[in-house]
């Protein structure tokens, strides 16, 4: 896919964007609904609690947007897979036509360096994609320096990237 004709606006969602951002967790959780064992409720959704992702705090929410389309979001949590300090990316979305351009990229960047500090990124073993491009773009972030392993026992499985965004390189 071609690069959008303009760059995407990325940053902090605000209580207006909390909407779309549930909308987007539905078209989300229905993507991964192959590999992420999940059920629609009797209204058909998914359903996913954001009120401490609205309340700020360790928990937060970025969204990207093209011109008023939002695109893609980011979930933030306090680290809890592998650490008990630093940051978690919780969910991360793209929609798919907008993947594949640098957005995606883009939105992942700006959510990493808004939270200089120790990090942890997990992706779930049958996706391999999402394995790729978080080990591209942390290896494009932190010039090479993080660590990859692979987590077998508790409440989360998969694979986890660990590293740090240093405080100069936050926007």
């Amino acid at each position: 896919m071609t690069p959008p004709v303009t760059p995407p606006v990325t940053r902090r969602a605000e209580a207006r964007d909390f909407a779309a951002v549930q909308q987007l967790l539905e078209l989300y959780q229905y993507e991964l609904s192959d590999i992420w064992p999940q059920d629609a409720d009797a209204e058909a959704r998914y359903g996913y609690d954001l009120q401490a992702h609205r309340e700020g705090g360790r928990f937060c929410a970025h969204v990207a947007l093209l011109g008023s389309q939002y695109v893609g979001f980011a979930l933030v949590a306090p680290a809890a897979v592998t650490r008990t300090e630093g940051c978690w990316m919780e969910q991360f979305f793209v929609l798919k036509r907008h993947r594949r351009c640098g957005l995606g990229f883009a939105l992942a960047e700006h959510v990493l360096r808004s939270h200089p500090g120790l990090w942890e990124v997990g992706q779930m073993p049958a996706n391999v994609a999402a394995q790729a491009f978080w080990r591209d773009v942390i290896g494009r972030v932190t010039g090479g320096r993080y660590e990859e392993v692979e987590v077998t026992e508790g409440w989360w499985r998969g694979v986890v990237q660990r590293f740090r965004i240093d405080e100069a390189a936050s926007p």
